[in-house]
């Protein structure tokens, strides 16, 4: 009998298991980080997966609390073991702006706390707008981004004085690769699996190198924890572009481990379109595609590391210089005798993370990636004046190839970050012979076939002090072999009523690339040649500004000034193109963001950019108006079901200047107005549409015979525009 009492006993005091799952209640995706508190004492946080765990738990009534950013607080009493196993909901609710957190200073902290003035374009941002690709989604915080004219259908613009070679883009932290020019290819930039775009203004070189001295643009993906996904996308604006995408995944889950793999593939096409129709060559977009697939594989082998890999093969084709032939006036035979370009990038990124605990952890990313450009000959076997050889006989060479190798090793303990970091860049050039054995096109290195390199290695590193509860100071130094040391130093003024005040100034660097050192191809005209001596660009940036940010109101000034040194740019001397330094270039500015939530159902957003700039060559000022301004009106028509979207985006004017002819020729200024309208019946399903361009503006300029290649503006005019989403997951069990 006693030991049936004992056991009874024992019993009735047991330890229980107290699990359970947290997703959100409007998409049923898992919320990790979740704060899950059980009475006053026990505590953990959820999983990737949305699941948390409470071990020997004594059963009794209990106070469960549980909170998330940007969620409703959720307090109630429980009774364990009855309320166990359960799936909980938590609501969105208003969130503050001064909590968004980013990572655009390689640590993850508050907007309000950022040393440097943050930007954030978030997912709402992205799906409230009528914006195609990233470069166009940078207007609604930067609107003067101005593209540049260029006969090779280059993704060449500048953004607010500087070229896009002077600034770094990130994806999920990680640099974005050019082509050996340095430029950024714009296509191989996505925004259907974009989270958000974080922009920090102003001079970032400490933190991420060469090529920083005009921010960092950190384009953040979404990251999906259900155990299945997929999403489908369908885009149409033609002539623009039309999008084909889809990804799917899955999260499987190991005990303690989580395998995840995820694949996506984005088709690009454009027909192209004329802006200047009397031009026989070339058009202002060439007709042209592109493809992607990317593979991400991630083992999250505990709560403290986790391991990424990532694959992406890209692909783009363009027809141009379209030189056409007549060789015959009586049987009208033509012949396209230029190559077709086309560009391959493989990559190969590995991505481990490990927390030794919340306050220090270490960051390898190791990245092996080839750019590679070939000429494809659609008529390589043919003799002139003959044409009728289809186009599947033609043959294809390799003109040329980059071969680019990174490693970043980074350790954060608290506010201090510390690291290392090691690029190799290889280009090589080869000669294309044709069916003849005739050298048909020479190697860009002057005829040599042979690899140009170019390693770089650094030391950074940066630490917050915060002097007291309004007031912090950040410091930033990077050390390099060849350019020497630099630095940065940033404070931040907390003042009442949630305004700030930051004060920054850096220097920063941008080393030649390996075309402005080493080109040489005189197989071109005019002819091009690198300079061996060109000196690295450095630069002085000093700024101030202005900001108070809450969930009705986010305003914005921001007071800059940019002395650049040694800008690399070209001129013509004695008819040929040379890369050269310019001694002085000064450029200073304002950048004024506001957006208000008028009422519940009305938002509107704008940002006015002025931009002055000052330097000893016309070409360095080329392509900038002093006044650009973006305006965004949201209005939601009917329970979140149907919002109306109306864009304004104004260039003011601008100037191009003809290098051979020494010849300043002013653009007019113009208006451009979109007006869209996102359906959502669906939870699943969603739907965007409307005009872009409204009232058709192309400029006049376009029919000058002498200056038709000169627009202020490269828009195809009024169309009509069309995206379906189709979005698909199972919520965890």
């Amino acid at each position: 009998m006693l030991i049936v009492f004992f056991i009874i006993l024992t019993f009735s005091y047991a330890s229980n298991i107290f699990t359970g799952q947290i997703i959100d209640a409007d998409s049923n995706s898992p919320l990790s980080n979740v704060n899950i508190q059980v009475g006053g004492e026990l505590g953990t946080v959820s999983d990737q997966m949305g699941f948390f765990l409470f071990s020997d738990i004594e059963s009794g009534l209990y106070t469960l609390t549980i909170s998330h950013i940007g969620y409703e607080k959720i307090s109630k009493s429980i009774s364990i073991p009855e309320f166990n196993k359960s799936v909980i909901e938590l609501k969105k609710t208003s969130i503050d702006h001064s909590r968004i957190v980013v990572t655009g200073s390689r640590i993850s902290r508050h907007i309000k706390d950022t040393p440097v003035l943050t930007h954030v374009i978030s997912n709402e941002d992205i799906k409230n707008s009528s914006y195609i690709s990233v470069k166009d989604m940078l207007e609604i915080i930067m609107p003067n981004v101005q593209s540049v004219a260029s006969n090779h259908n280059d993704d060449k613009v500048k953004i607010q004085g500087l070229d896009n070679k002077y600034l770094t883009f990130l994806i999920d932290g990680d640099r974005v690769s050019g082509e050996y020019a340095g430029n950024i290819d714009f296509s191989m930039l996505n925004l259907n699996n974009v989270e958000k775009i974080e922009i920090v203004e102003g001079g970032m070189s400490t933190l991420y190198g060469s090529g920083s001295i005009g921010g960092v643009v950190n384009i953040i993906t979404k990251n999906n924890f259900n155990p299945y996904w997929s999403n489908i996308s369908y885009l149409y604006d033609d002539p623009l572009i039309i999008t084909k995408s889809i990804d799917l995944g899955f999260n499987k889950k190991f005990n303690k481990n989580i395998f995840s793999y995820s694949v996506g593939f984005i088709d690009k096409s454009s027909d192209g379109y004329d802006l200047t129709p009397q031009s026989e060559f070339s058009r202002t977009l060439e007709e042209n595609f592109n493809k992607t697939l990317q593979h991400s594989i991630g083992f999250n082998l505990s709560n403290n590391t986790d391991i990424k890999l990532q694959y992406k093969d890209y692909e783009s084709e363009a027809t141009k210089y379209r030189q056409e032939f007549i060789m015959s006036v009586f049987d009208d035979v033509t012949i396209k005798n230029s190559p077709l370009s086309r560009y391959v990038d493989n990559s190969y990124k590995l991505k481990i993370n490990h927390n030794f605990s919340d306050k220090k952890k270490i960051k390898l990313v190791l990245n092996n990636e080839r750019y590679t450009k070939y000429y494809y000959y659609p008529y390589y076997y043919e003799t002139l004046p003959y044409s009728s050889i289809p186009l599947e006989n033609g043959v294809e060479f390799k003109q040329g190839e980059l071969s680019k190798k990174e490693l970043l090793l980074q350790y954060q303990k608290k506010s201090f970050l510390v690291g290392l970091e090691y690029s190799f860049d290889g280009y090589s050039s080869y000669n294309i012979y044709d069916n003849s054995g005739n050298l048909s096109v020479e190697s860009i290195f002057s005829g040599s076939q042979e690899m140009k390199k170019n390693i770089q290695n650094s030391v950074f590193c940066s630490n917050t002090i915060n002097i007291n509860d309004e007031n912090e100071l950040t410091a930033g130094l990077r050390i390099t072999p060849k350019e020497g040391l630099f630095h940065s130093f940033s404070f931040l003024k907390k003042l009442e009523n949630n305004y700030n005040i930051r004060f920054s100034l850096s220097n920063g660097y941008r080393r030649p690339s390996l075309k402005e050192l080493y080109y040489e191809w005189t197989d071109h005209v005019p002819n091009i040649y690198g300079n061996p001596d060109l000196k690295t660009t450095i630069n002085n940036y000093y700024s101030i500004s202005f900001d108070k940010r809450t969930y009705d109101n986010d305003f914005s000034a921001n007071f800059y000034y940019n002395d650049v040194q040694d800008m690399i740019t070209t001129e013509y001397i004695n008819g040929d193109l040379h890369y050269t330094n310019f001694d002085k270039v000064y450029i200073n500015g304002i950048n004024i963001h506001y957006s208000r939530n008028i009422n519940s159902k009305s938002k509107v957003k704008f940002v006015y950019n002025y931009t002055d700039t000052e330097a000893d060559s016309d070409e360095i000022v080329e392509g900038v108006s002093k006044h650009s301004f973006r305006m965004n009106l949201m209005q939601n028509l009917y329970q979140e079901k149907l919002k109306m979207i109306l864009s304004a985006n104004y260039c003011g004017e601008k100037n191009n200047y003809d290098q051979e002819l020494y010849y300043l020729k002013e653009l007019e200024d113009y208006w451009i107005l979109d007006l869209i309208f996102a359906l959502n019946i669906f939870e699943s399903v969603n739907f965007k549409f409307g005009v872009k361009n409204i009232f058709d503006y192309k400029d006049d300029s376009r029919f000058d015979l002498i200056n038709s290649n000169v627009l202020s503006s490269y828009d195809p005019g009024k169309r009509y525009f069309f995206q379906f989403n189709l979005n698909f997951s199972k919520k965890g069990e």
